[in-house]
């Protein structure tokens, strides 16, 4: 098969909703901003935008605001002016829908309710005080996972991409959003448990715990996973930074709350009691090892890419030119039961990388490997159920999936 042919689906599956993840940009001026979307049958234009307006200004409320009135909706060259249209009529996964228009000014009518991080920052104000010196902007891009719903493989809603331009951005106010987003989206679902901020914390790859009050830019670096777990399991686990000795040096009363429902206090010091705080430790390190090239090195996300099944192999094709030219040390790649990560180093100045933590399905990763050709690169996933045919990449929920 061709590398840039277009993949298409049997026929006997024409007729079923599409399923898959497409891709809402605004880029008409700065902060430009991309988020994901999973392909609903139900899903409309106008929610489809509504929903962008609201993740877009709980991101960048504090400057200016995206107000669905003054947008239009572009699928390739074709404006969308009928919102009530479905979506999966005129997009399919993978695809890129751009929203056009000029922002708002922060503040103009329909605008929605300062943001966590801006209330943060207003309190951080002195009342009586000049006002603290605000930091530079930045562009950070980092994904979000809830690690518990993400292994279980069946809800797309667990993994979420957000673009940090605050400086002042904390750890915590990034598991809020977070958390806002999968209640929301989980929320008509009969069996869902919402989840409780307070009652979960952020670790990095390496499974280090990140404290609440930390700050985005200081901990994580564009591309970057950050994974929330429960502070039980990072208890459990003896993370660091939720310290299992605070058990031990709270007073009684403490102890027995934390052991209920109170764990939370060690990690978002959130909670005022009134009496002095318990004696802390010094934090002790759990792990001694040398950071891996991926921690250490900024990537950019190789996201053009294509691939086909081929019965017992599925091929990634990915185009760069002159990539034959660098030498053997600069292109690395893993492989797992169900993950895959490329890493090619120093090309054309900078690093980049195809990461994808959940494939679509199994593979075996010693048959699995990178072809390297003068312009391009081939990536050979072995399948383990070779009759199982692949229609994308990355696992996302299936049309009929619980």
């Amino acid at each position: 098969s061709s590398p840039n042919a277009k993949r298409t689906r049997p026929s006997a599956r024409c007729s079923m909703p599409k399923a898959g993840k497409f891709y809402c940009h605004y880029e008409d001026s700065e902060p430009n901003f991309t988020s994901p979307f999973v392909l609903d049958p139900e899903l409309q234009f106008a929610s489809l935008l509504s929903d962008f307006c609201t993740k877009y200004n709980s991101k960048h409320g504090s400057t200016q605001q995206l107000l669905p009135d003054g947008l239009q909706i572009k699928v390739g060259s074709k404006v969308i002016d009928d919102r009530s249209l479905n979506v999966t009529e005129h997009v399919s996964p993978g695809d890129d829908v751009y929203i056009l228009g000029q922002a708002a000014p922060a503040g103009s009518n329909g605008a929605a309710a300062p943001t966590p991080s801006t209330q943060s920052q207003q309190a951080s104000t002195p009342a009586n005080g000049p006002a603290e010196p605000a930091l530079p902007p930045i562009k950070l891009k980092v994904y979000v996972h809830y690690e518990s719903a993400a292994s279980e493989q069946k809800d797309p809603s667990a993994t979420q991409a957000f673009t940090v331009t605050n400086a002042a951005h904390s750890v915590g106010e990034l598991i809020e959003e977070f958390v806002a987003n999968y209640n929301r989206k989980n929320a008509e679902n009969t069996n869902f448990s919402a989840l409780d901020p307070l009652m979960l914390c952020a670790r990095t790859d390496s499974q280090v715990v990140v404290p609440a009050r930390g700050l985005v830019k200081e901990h994580f670096k564009t591309g970057d996973d950050v994974w929330i777990v429960s502070l039980e399991t990072a208890l459990k686990e003896d993370n660091a930074a939720v310290s299992s000795s605070a058990l031990a040096n709270a007073n009684a009363i403490e102890a027995s709350k934390i052991k209920a429902r109170d764990k939370s206090y060690y990690y978002w010091q959130h909670k005022a009691t009134g009496e002095a705080p318990a004696p802390r430790e010094a934090p002790k390190q759990i792990r001694t090892r040398t950071a891996t090239t991926a921690e250490t090195l900024v990537f950019k996300t190789i996201s053009a890419y294509s691939f086909v099944d081929d019965d017992s192999l599925v091929k990634v094709y990915i185009t760069m030119p002159g990539v034959g030219a660098l030498a053997a040390g600069q292109i690395e790649s893993e492989f797992a039961a169900r993950s895959c990560s490329v890493r090619v180093l120093g090309y054309n100045g900078a690093n980049h990388r195809l990461q994808v933590p959940k494939l679509s399905e199994e593979i075996i990763p010693e048959q699995s490997r990178v072809v390297i050709k003068q312009d391009s690169l081939i990536v050979r996933l072995a399948k383990v159920k070779k009759d199982h045919h692949w229609y994308e990449l990355h696992k996302t929920k299936g049309i009929g999936e619980d």
